[in-house]
């Protein structure tokens, strides 16, 4: 037998097998063929089908936003350019695409945005929708429908007392069936003013006062006089006093200053210029204001200041050199009597001017405001003499119907400049329970909804509650500009003027125009207004306003404002519907003013806000200026006086005239 060496290779004389490792690896996954070439082929296109599906789920979006079934996506998107979703983009920092397939609008961006995003298109969607809804009401064919829903106990009761409303006005139309214990009359004493001004084309405007005294009226054309008849005395007496009202309204109003012949709508109002007697010698120049001055937000063009020249103690130092010795002193006893009564004159010519004011406006059924604010005097229209002594400024240049001016009422455009202030203010606890107060003043043009018809515009005053609801608010038009007095003071850092205004009060009904675009409003995350136009209601500016109010020697009040402003006209092409956020573009113009005012004001004005037909309020015109009850004109000028003084102090702000410096 063949021996073997033990010394050759063991692959020389079998393989050799792991037959323990086999079994091992056979162990661990008994169910796993070997792979071949096709499954390593699978493997690989599972895995790119994974990567592919990873890359999906990192681009889905955020957010989805289904377009409504009953709104075409081309009317919510905003035509084939999609101007409402670049509008919504641009409002809220978000990215968005439109899936046509699955007619959604998909949104990428952080929560805060999306939720404002999806705030929009739910309020564009439900203007749509409200829309689609009138339009299918106008086209609705009678015919069969559902029955009315029931009248509720309170709605009956409404529609009760307005028939009777209704018919009681229609019983006293006309002439009296019998004839009457009571006559009266009322002669139109200007014959140039037409009767249907003052009563309606088909004397509408009478048919209150006819049910509310029950007695019958009507115009005698041949005697230009109105007739009026009753059972009861006090009723026809009661009733010519209010078609006297009316008639004395009407000629109130078309005596206030106009702006121009052909805008008859728009009222300059009386206009009053007057300089504060200066304690020195001056003369005045109009001056070009400095590079750091702030004017009135409003003018654009060239404006002036009257800035004092202070010429030493000696008045003959004012006049014109080369003037006699005796002529000189004939010269300077005249600027002595010219000066040194100035304001004498001054508050004649004030009290006339305010009871002439306030009787114009005693019988308006308007909203009255009177305030006085503080600031700097800016001639728009001025002589072009530079110089002027201060007697002949007084007596010939600012009692010129030429001479125009606007009022910078800004003190400041940083609130850390009006600490002093607040601090001097909150000293007593004078400072109004709740202040700061924040409301928003809103211009806008109503648009025509007939045609024929012209655009108008109108105010809101909108304030918000503490959860940001709508809180109170109104909406005016037809303001007007009834008197300005602007008062120079030379000798100190800040002047005056005094202002009365009245605007015509629309109705505030929910389902109104201005219901309707009122509450659409509400404020962002950050306080700011957020508006959206709508078909009847389109914005032009937005003034943001924060009132620290405080108590005045117990009777006046004085309102710190911080006034931040909107220009809006760029986003009136903007579709009805889209919503307008103002935190977005930051506001044009910040600034800070001081209003100051009676709150007797306040309260006797507001019985013109409610006044029915031809009726008078409780207050009159006297009583507002009486020495007694409220300290009459010269009170009023002492504490103005005392006010600037404390102004002075505690914001000492200087104005850098172009001559001298700081004063």
């Amino acid at each position: 037998m063949a021996k073997v060496n033990p010394f050759i290779a063991l692959s020389e004389v079998e393989e050799v097998v792991d037959y323990e490792a086999l079994e091992a690896e056979s162990w661990r996954d008994p169910i796993l063929p070997t792979q071949t070439s096709q499954d390593a082929e699978d493997t690989t296109a599972w895995r790119e089908d994974l990567a592919s599906n990873a890359v999906k789920r990192a681009n889905l979006p955020d957010e989805v936003w289904l377009i409504p079934p009953n709104i075409r996506p081309i009317d919510i998107l905003g035509d084939n350019k999609k101007i409402n979703m670049q509008r919504i983009v641009g409002n809220t920092n978000t990215h968005m695409q439109y899936n046509e397939t699955e007619a959604q609008i998909e949104i990428w961006g952080t929560r805060q945005d999306l939720d404002q995003a999806l705030k929009q298109w739910n309020s564009l969607a439900s203007n749509l929708l409200t829309e689609q809804e009138q339009e299918r009401r106008k086209r609705k064919v009678k015919g069969w429908a559902k029955p009315e829903k029931a009248l509720t106990e309170k709605q009956l009761a409404k529609l009760e007392r307005r028939r009777k409303r209704e018919e009681e006005q229609k019983d006293y139309q006309g002439y009296p069936p019998d004839r009457k214990l009571f006559n009266g009359f009322f002669v139109f004493p200007n014959k140039e003013i037409p009767v249907a001004k003052i009563v309606g084309e088909k004397e509408e405007v009478l048919n209150p006062v006819r049910a509310e005294t029950k007695c019958y009226m009507w115009y005698e054309p041949g005697e230009n006089l109105f007739k009026v008849v009753g059972d009861d005395y006090g009723s026809v007496e009661e009733a010519t006093l209010r078609i006297k009202h009316l008639y004395l309204k009407i000629v109130a109003l078309r005596s206030i200053p106009k702006i121009a012949r052909d805008e008859p709508t728009k009222s300059r109002g009386w206009s009053y210029h007057m300089i504060e007697q200066p304690q020195k010698p001056t003369m005045v120049k109009i001056s070009k204001p400095p590079t750091n001055f702030k004017g009135p937000h409003d003018v654009t063009g060239i404006i002036k200041l009257l800035e004092p020249v202070f010429q030493g103690g000696d008045p003959s130092s004012v006049l014109e050199k080369g003037v006699a010795t005796e002529e000189k002193e004939s010269k300077t006893n005249a600027y002595y009597a010219a000066t040194q009564t100035i304001n004498t004159r001054n508050l004649a010519k004030i009290e006339n001017a305010l009871l002439q004011a306030l009787a114009t406006v005693h019988l308006f059924d308007e909203e009255i405001k009177m305030r006085i604010r503080f600031g700097h005097v800016c001639l728009t229209d001025f002589p072009k003499e530079p110089l002027w002594p201060i007697d002949k400024l007084n007596d010939k240049i600012l009692s010129d119907s030429r001479l125009l001016s606007k009022f910078a009422t800004c003190l400041a455009d940083n609130k850390e400049a009006l600490n002093p202030l607040f601090e001097s203010l909150s000293e007593r606890e004078q400072q109004w329970e709740g202040s700061p107060f924040r409301e928003f003043k809103i211009r806008a043009t109503r648009l025509p909804t007939a045609r024929g018809t012209e655009k108008w515009q109108c105010t809101f005053d909108v304030q918000f509650k503490k959860d940001d609801k709508i809180g109170l608010w109104n909406a005016v038009t037809n303001e007007k500009h009834v008197i300005d007095i602007n008062m120079a003071c030379l000798e100190n850092d800040y002047s005056w003027r005094l202002n009365l205004e009245t605007a015509k009060r629309l109705s505030n009904d929910k389902h109104s125009p201005q219901g309707i675009f009122v509450y659409r409003l509400r404020v962002s995350p950050s306080k700011h207004l957020v508006y959206t136009n709508t078909e009847e209601v389109q914005v032009t500016s937005v003034c943001e306003k924060t009132k620290w109010k405080y108590w005045w020697n117990d009777d006046y009040v004085v309102e710190v404002t911080r006034y931040e402003f909107w220009n809006c006209e760029k986003y009136m092409t903007i579709s009805p519907g889209v919503e307008i956020i103002l935190d977005r573009d930051g506001a044009v113009n910040t600034s800070y003013g001081v209003t100051f005012y009676r709150k007797s004001w306040d309260d006797d004005f507001a019985f013109n806000c409610s006044l029915g037909v031809g009726e008078a309020p409780d207050w009159h015109p006297t009583d507002i200026l009486d020495r007694d009850k409220t300290g009459g004109v010269d009170g009023l000028l002492q504490e103005i006086h005392n006010f600037i003084e404390t102004l002075e102090q505690k914001v000492p702000i200087r104005v850098q005239t172009n001559s001298e410096g700081l004063r």
